[in-house]
């Protein structure tokens, strides 16, 4: 059993579910508890957080007098506050009508001493958030990543912790892929590099793809677009392994196939041994709303954690997109 992945099934606020298993870690476990906080201010200037304790966590904080309702509120042993806001891949919540401030300014105008963001992948807030006093932000990037809460989950006798460091992997809140690196990272240059590298795998994927009657494109150099197979029951398939934390396989179904697309996808990756989600929901297109499903893994799910040739990665890249494939 796995406490974190079974309950998060049971919410669509994932956001809220991760916030409230943080925050229980912080609550049980003190190594946990003192290495966060550590992790927490390792690039904070601020002198008068430096040494104290949590004391006590609260979530889902609301400020009277104010529309601001933080994730997450830390009680330092000196009487200070510092708030902790999480994002999966949403953007900043605005203000109110007549309020143009974004969630993390109004954050800082709160009567607390320092403000800690974190995210899947990295999407830096505006520099006014940046340049403000209490925000507070690891030495080299501009936010926490989740993934630099993985190595504080180490604790093999801690049960708590040993189930959020595996949902942390399903997750891929985890190191980039040890043999492809970083592909959505704050150095650009990297980036690119890595995706250009990356794009150099999908060959075996493309030859299987034509051979199924779709035109293949690439787009944005490492995802690749399926599109104009007569025989099947999906308008496009767009394939993206850009960010660690979702290997994705997005369908747009053809006609009111939308369910039978769902109800096929599903059955391929119940057939599957990796961690797989296939969900429905809609995304706006010039055209309007539109149903898709989309097939979440983890790129070191697909590729195994393990150092493999690039020839080993091809296949493996491939022999994980083939049933879905087959299955529209």
């Amino acid at each position: 059993m796995n406490l974190f992945w079974s309950t998060r099934a049971l919410t669509q606020e994932r956001e809220d579910h991760l916030t409230e298993f943080i925050a229980a870690a912080l609550e049980l476990s003190t190594p946990f508890r003192e290495a966060y906080l550590s992790l927490l201010l390792s690039g904070c200037n601020h002198k008068n957080l430096a040494g104290n304790s949590i004391e006590r966590v609260e979530t889902q904080v609301a400020f009277p007098g104010t529309t601001c309702c933080p994730d997450m509120v830390l009680h330092l042993s000196n009487g200070d506050m510092i708030v902790c806001e999480h994002k999966l891949d949403a953007v900043e919540t605005l203000g109110p009508s007549g309020d143009p401030r974004g969630q993390l300014k109004r954050y800082l105008d709160l009567p607390i001493q320092g403000l800690g963001y974190f995210r899947t992948c990295w999407k830096p807030p505006d520099r006014v958030v940046l340049d403000d006093q209490k925000y507070i932000r690891p030495a080299s990037r501009e936010h926490f990543l989740w993934r630099d809460l993985y190595p504080l989950l180490e604790d093999s006798n801690d049960p708590f912790l040993a189930w959020m460091r595996e949902g942390f992997e399903r997750l891929g809140f985890t190191p980039p892929h040890p043999s492809v690196g970083e592909m959505s990272g704050p150095d650009t240059d990297v980036n690119r590099r890595n995706r250009k590298n990356f794009a150099k795998l999908w060959g075996a994927t493309r030859s299987l793809a034509r051979g199924l009657g779709w035109k293949v494109k690439a787009d944005s150099i490492v995802e690749l677009y399926l599109s104009d197979n007569a025989s099947s029951i999906a308008a496009w398939i767009f394939i993206s392994p850009a960010k660690a934390d979702r290997f994705l396989i997005r369908v747009t179904p053809r006609n009111d196939n939308l369910d039978t697309v769902a109800e096929n996808l599903r059955i391929a990756a119940a057939g599957m041994a990796d961690a797989i989600e296939v969900s429905q929901h809609s995304v706006r297109r010039k055209e309007g709303q539109v149903g898709v499903v989309d097939v979440i893994t983890t790129l070191s799910d697909v590729l195994g954690s393990d150092p493999v040739t690039t020839d080993g990665m091809e296949r493996r890249l491939c022999d994980f997109v083939e049933p879905f494939l087959r299955a529209i």
